[in-house]
Order: structure tokens, then sequence, then C-alpha cells
């Protein structure tokens, strides 16, 4: 018989921490981040001034279905707060792969009390609950929508839009995975290999002790941030609560065997930094730096990549997942992809009511002034941001 369980303490969630990781893996979608590890470090930098709102399922005693959640509370229109019911482990931390943890046995039963739960006992709780970064072939988001059409409650379900997760299935050595691609691709990593080599020694160092973290990752924030301030941008670990994440989570993931940290260096000199992490046998590239006047001529964050790419193979690594994003470097690589969605459930409240509202009016405007304004639209907006 199932039965659900509403937690709002943190307390709570750390009580079912032995059995958390045990139902992700039998759960119809295993990812990183959905570990504990990864939710337990999120809360404990950034939900000091919230507090969880997570539905456990029990089949009797055995733990069968997690609602990881969280509740955002947003200003709108001076007319009170905008409750948006999201996913612990999102904001600037963007986590990929999310999904409720759902047992694979009876899965449509465990979705359907959850789904009860939420527009029931705790339909005041929320407004809008946005399902975002979902893979879009998630059987949760199927069963999800079916529910929806069948019930009153939810007076809409919106797919917003759709981010793009790069992806390489990974052979069993680095010389088939090399002859799998183009011969320009080959030769563009080949040339540059050679130019940094005839510069000086070159050498992956991997971050493997606790003591040498910070030194890691204090060069991964340089390079990045480098890499980013030359396109005008700020890049991640632009705030402190993002920096101390990963901090935190480094030591964990690295003893569990699971962190992929590591430096190109060239005359022992850092000219690249990657920061990954291993779960499932999947690596994921989460972000990376680089040091361009190094060997001007040279393309080293392909060198980087190329050498991860061969220390995952090595690693037993089925799979790259480069995330979310669809920069051109990670075409270099591969030409499959993921597509994850971005869904929004509206809840019957005076909120969700006031939020469609405004986005209906946001469109509208916007249609309107591309309509009156034609090509002026984008030198008005400049004007707009000049005069802020």
């Amino acid at each position: 018989m199932l039965h659900v369980k509403c937690l709002t303490g943190v307390e709570e969630l750390e009580a079912l921490s032995s059995q958390w990781d045990q139902l992700l893996g039998q759960s119809l979608n295993d990812s990183y981040s959905l570990t504990w590890v990864w939710l337990s470090h999120w809360m404990s930098v950034y939900l000091k001034e919230s507090r969880p709102l997570c539905l456990a399922i029990f089949d009797d005693d055995k733990l069968v279905g997690l609602a990881p959640f969280w509740i955002k509370r947003v200003r709108q229109l001076g007319l009170g707060n905008l409750k948006i019911l999201r996913f612990i482990g999102s904001e600037e931390i963007c986590a990929d792969h999310l999904d409720l943890i759902v047992s694979r046995k009876n899965s449509k039963t465990i979705c359907a009390a959850i789904w009860e739960h939420l527009y029931g006992p705790l339909c005041k709780e929320w407004d809008i609950w946005e399902y975002n970064y979902v893979p879009s072939d998630s059987r949760v988001l199927q069963i999800l929508r079916e529910l929806s059409d069948k019930d009153n409650r939810c007076i809409e379900m919106g797919i917003t839009g759709y981010t793009i997760c790069p992806y390489v299935a990974l052979p069993d050595t680095w010389e088939a995975y090399l002859a799998s691609l183009s011969s320009n691709s080959r030769g563009s990593l080949k040339t540059s290999a050679c130019l940094m080599t005839q510069a000086g020694p070159l050498e992956l160092n991997v971050c493997s002790t606790v003591d040498s973290i910070p030194v890691f990752m204090k060069t991964l924030i340089a390079l990045h941030r480098k890499s980013w301030k030359e396109r005008g941008q700020n890049g991640s670990f632009a705030t402190e609560k993002f920096r101390q994440f990963h901090h935190e989570l480094a030591g964990n993931l690295l003893a569990d065997g699971n962190l992929f940290l590591c430096n190109l260096e060239l005359d022992e000199t850092p000219v690249g930094s990657f920061y990954g992490f291993e779960h499932n046998k999947v690596m994921h590239g989460y972000l990376l730096g680089t040091e361009h006047s190094a060997v001007p001529k040279a393309s080293i964050g392909r060198v980087l990549l190329g050498r991860c790419l061969e220390a995952a193979i090595k690693r037993g690594c089925t799979k790259f997942d480069f995330l979310r994003g669809y920069e051109d470097y990670k075409y270099n690589w591969t030409d499959r992809e993921q597509r994850e969605l971005l869904v929004t459930f509206y809840n019957r409240s005076s909120g969700a009511l006031i939020h469609i509202f405004t986005q209906f009016v946001n469109r509208f405007s916007k249609q309107i002034g591309k309509t009156v304004l034609g090509s002026k639209t984008e030198t008005v907006k400049r004007w707009l941001v000049k005069r802020q």
C-alpha cells in the first residue's frame, strides 16, 4: 500500500540519505544531479533562507519515490508572491537531467500519488511547477502529461523551451574513437598538439588528493574567468555560493572516486583546466578554462578535451556528456545530442492566473513593439538600457 510523507526539514531528508541513492539506482532516471551528495551540498549552501518541500513515497516501509522540491517566492505586479515549485539543485548550479525519482516498478502509480498530493493536500503551497531540464524521453513526463490532460485542477501544462546536451558514445580505446572522427578533426587535434609540444613538455595533471583540491580549483577558476572575460562575460564562479558549493562537492566526489579535476600543463605551467565528474560510467564535463595566449596558434581547448576524453576511456567510461549548451567546440567531438525540456504545470490559484496574464501581456507587448517599430526595436532596447 502506497503512502506519501511530506518532508519540510533538511534533517528529515538526511534521515533518508542511506536509501536515497539506492532508490536512485533503481529509478527511471539515475542522474548525477539527483544524487544525495549533490542535493545535500546544494541545500547546505543555497537553501538557508527557504525550506525543502520533498515528497517521499513508501510502499509499506520501502522507499519507492521521491519528489525533491523547494519553493521559490517571486514578487509579481505588487499583488503578492508567485510560489514556484522547483527541483532541489536548480538555480545557478545549472543541473541537468532532472526528474522525479521514481522506481521502475509501479512507476505510473507512484507518479499518480505524487500528482495527487501536489494538487490535493499541498495545493495551497504552490502556484506553478517549473519541471525543468527533464529529458525529452522521460517516462515520468509522459505519465504526468497524461495526468494533466485528465485533471481540471491543472489549468495548463506548457512546454516553454528546451536545452541541448551534446554527448559522445565512447568506444573501448582512444584509437577507435580517433578513427571515428573526421580527417579534419583528427588533423586539427594533431596540429595543435604538435604546436604545444614544440613549446615545451605537455602533461595532464589530475587532482588525486584532498589537500590539492584548493590549488586545482584556484587554477580552474582563474582560467575559466579569463576565458569568459575575453568574450566580455563573467562566466561561472562569479558568486561565493557557487564557489563554496563546488569546493565542498569536490571533496566528496574525490572520496567516492568520481572527481575528474585536472590541469593541462605546458612546461609545468597550467594552460588549461577541466572540471568533471563520473557517474554510472558517464563522464560529465562541467566546466573548463584555457590560457589562449600560451600558444596562440594552437587550440589549447581542443588538446585539453582530447586528453580528457582519452582519460575517460581509460577510466572505463562509456559516455562523455558535455552537458547543457550547444557551443561549437562540443561538436568538434560528436554529432549526438540529447534534448531536455522546460515544462510548466499551473495550479488553479490566483498566483498562477496572474502569472499567466502577465506572460500574455509581455508576449503581446513584444509583438506590438515589433509590428509598430519594426527594425527600430533593437535601437529602442539599447536606448532603454543606457537610460537605466
